[in-house]
Formats: structure tokens, sequence, C-alpha cells
């Protein structure tokens, strides 16, 4: 018996540095590998992954106390299939993971919908898409945009006056290229809206939410950086863009301790149909809220984006899509989040809205995050 046992254990052993030989080849191979994009999406996923189950496993098989607590919380999984997941990335406990590689966008499936908005389901999830860095042109002419009877009205004297001139809210855009349709002549599909011109991308967007904060007596930082040569210049690539804003944010936070709210603002990829809902006679362009499960500060991230859902909800049924939670197969994974317990990361409409459009939808934010300031204000002084 102690023979029979022996030889299990031994061919265990055998199988393990098998396996371990054909990762380290494969980890090799990626890593010389010419697609920056690839290698690090590859690493990220093998690293995300299994790196914690990885290591409870090692430690549990030393000493299984100090693992138990980890175990019963997330299940005890074979050694076999702990081999299976990181050399193949295939969970023996999530049928999707045979399929996530093989069928168009089923990726989105591992992303989770924490509320859902009017009409959200499974098969409209949002979904992160990806657009070479070359491919981002100055497109687009410099308009006038429409303007809100509001902001003609407003002479900016409330600007700050809650604040003494000290700015609470940073707006930032790590895909600053993200732009719209109907801004830029000649376009008709999604990968004709991406464009360095401020103009027409979601830049412009970010500029009239600090001027509506600041005219809430919010003060505001707006965030105008060419994300497309930032990235450049770093030597990074699209797949990194959240390591280029991580800087900018990081930079800002630092220079301003007063600093409360980061806000990555974001535009969507799909449709007309899908991003913009009529309220009472008036589109807007349908907004909503990612957060990164991956993120420390998960909980405190989704009190304040499920505050404002909730009062966009109840003021303005069906603006929200809802909120994404997205872990590092469906995403980032963080979002940069992990730098503030009040970080936001806002998608704004999608390719085919208009300015009026999304106009509209920020003056719905606004007022629903100012309502949520003001609370945070109140209970704090």
């Amino acid at each position: 018996m102690n023979k029979v046992k022996l030889k299990v254990l031994n061919l265990r052993y055998i199988v393990i540095c098998i396996l371990f030989t054909i990762i380290c080849i494969l980890t090799s191979f990626f890593i010389s590998s010419n697609s920056s994009v690839f290698k690090s999406f590859y690493i990220n996923q093998l690293l995300g992954t299994n790196s914690t189950k990885g290591l409870m496993y090692m430690i549990g098989s030393e000493n299984r106390y100090f693992a138990e607590e980890f175990h019963k919380e997330k299940g005890r999984a074979s050694l076999e299939s702990f081999l299976l997941s990181l050399s193949t990335n295939i969970n023996v406990n999530d049928l999707r993971s045979l399929l996530t590689r093989e069928l168009p966008n089923m990726n989105q499936f591992y992303s989770e919908i924490l509320i859902a908005g009017e009409g959200t389901d499974y098969t409209n999830i949002p979904e992160e898409s990806s657009i070479p860095l070359d491919n981002i042109k100055d497109k687009g002419t410099a308009i006038e945009h429409p303007k809100n009877e509001k902001e003609n009205n407003s002479t900016g004297e409330n600007s700050n006056t809650q604040n003494n001139g000290e700015n609470k809210v940073f707006i930032y855009h790590t895909h600053s290229w993200e732009a719209f349709i109907p801004l830029i002549p000649g376009a008709t599909i999604p990968d004709d809206a991406s464009s360095t011109n401020n103009e027409v991308n979601i830049t412009f967007v970010g500029n009239y939410l600090k001027q509506k904060l600041e005219e809430k007596g919010i003060g505001v930082s707006h965030d105008t950086t060419n994300m497309r040569d930032f990235l450049r210049n770093k030597n990074l690539n699209w797949a990194q863009s959240y390591k280029g804003s991580r800087q900018i944010l990081q930079d800002k936070l630092a220079q301003d301790k007063n600093i409360m709210f980061p806000m990555d603002l974001h535009r969507d990829d799909a449709r007309k149909n899908i991003t913009t809902k009529n309220i009472n006679g008036k589109n807007y362009a349908r907004l909503y809220f990612i957060l990164g499960r991956e993120n420390p500060n998960y909980e405190k991230n989704k009190k304040i984006v499920t505050a404002i859902n909730s009062y966009l909800d109840e003021k303005y049924y069906g603006l929200s899509r809802g909120i994404f939670i997205k872990d590092r197969k469906s995403g980032n994974g963080v979002y940069n989040q992990d730098l503030s317990p009040n970080a936001l990361l806002i998608e704004m409409g999608g390719v085919d809205n208009t300015p009026e459009e999304l106009y509209a939808s920020v003056d719905a934010l606004v007022e629903a995050f100012s309502h949520y300031y003001n609370e945070v204000t109140k209970r704090n002084n």
C-alpha cells in the first residue's frame, strides 16, 4: 500500500514538473513576443486569476490550518484543477471558461450587473473595446457647441463659494480620444469615433461637467491631456491606458490634497438605440458606472456609485443603464479606484449621441452628484 501511495505521489510530482516546464516555455514566448498588448494581457490573466489561489494552495500544503478560512470561503480546489487553470485558464467549475476564447464577446459574461438599468441585461452589457494608438487621428472640426439655457444665464458668481476656491473634484479621461460620430465629418461607424480633437471627443463633455459643477459651488480641476500622445511618450500602449492615467491621477492627488472625488469620464461604444433615452419629451445620452472588483476600496466606491445611481433612477428613470462590476477577466479590474474611496468611472452616452443629448445627461448627473456631495458635506460639518 505504501509503495502504491509513493508511486502516485511521484507521478504527481512528475506531472507538476512537466506542467511547470510548459508554463515556463509559454511565459518566455509571451514575454519575447513583439506585441506588448498580447504580452500584458496574458500575463495579467495568468497572475491575476491564479496567484492568490496558488499561494494559498502551497501554504495549505504545509500548514492546512493556515489556509482553512480561505478554502471555506472560496472552496477547496484539487491540485489537478488548479494546475489546469494555471496552464490553460480553464475553470472546470465554470463552463464559460471553455467558450470565452472561442466565441466573440463571450468574455462579457464575466462582468457582473450590480444594478440593472432599464433594458439592461447580459445581451447588451458594456464591453471594453481596443484601438491601436496609430489609428487615433486629429479628426473633426472645431464647432460651436449648442449651449444650455442655464449656461447662457449663468454669471459664474457661485463658483467655488462652498469650498473657498478649493477643488474637490478632479475630472480626467483615461481614453481621451473617445469621440462622437455626429461631430466628425464623414464618420459613420464606431471605428470612426476616435480623435485627439478636444472639440469632438469626451473632453468637451468634461469641460461642460466642470462648468456645471462649479455653478453648484463645487470646485473642479479638469485634466485635458492628449492621452494618445501621453501613452506614446511613456512607451505605453492601449492596454496600458489605466497605467498611464494612474500617473496623472497620482500626481494630482499628491499636488492637491483637497481633491475628494476623482472622476474618469468615458464614452461607450454602443449605438443610438441603446445609449439614448427620451424623458418627458427630451433626449438624454444614457450613462452608466463601472466598479473594479479587484479594487480594495470596492465597498466604499460602491456606496457612492449606488447613491448617485439611485437618485438618477428616482428622478430620471431610464437615464442610467446601471452599475457594472468588472474584474481582470472582463476589463482592468481596478480602474485606479484604489487611489480614492470616492473614485468614479462614468461612461457618458455612445458614439451616436449629440452634444445636446450629452449636455442634458450632464445636467442630470450634476444634480445627482451635488445632492450626494451636499449630504456628505452636512455630515462632515
